[in-house]
């Protein structure tokens, strides 16, 4: 579980969605979304041309038609995300 102030995140293994989520809903909370989605168990930080590179990637899997989704385990830091939006 991570607490983001208004949001609760729930993280657990896709075998135990269903019992989650029942355990959710007996407790008397409400929930946006109760969906199965990856995420890595590892996260590799990258600087700014790693990053840069890494994005230029992503957008071009995402344009092809062929692609339904593209995940990535990269973490960029706030600043190396600033300076990417200060070359833009």
């Amino acid at each position: 579980m991570s607490d983001a102030g208004e949001v609760i995140e729930v993280l657990c293994e896709a075998t135990d969605l269903v019992a989650v989520r029942t355990a959710i809903q007996d407790a008397g909370l409400e929930y946006d979304s109760a969906d199965s989605v990856w995420h890595p168990s590892m996260q590799v930080e990258v600087d700014a041309d790693g990053a840069r590179k890494i994005l230029r990637l992503i957008d071009a899997l995402e344009d092809s038609d062929d692609v339904q989704n593209v995940y990535a385990n990269f973490d960029a830091s706030d600043e190396v995300m600033a300076e990417l939006e200060n070359d833009d």
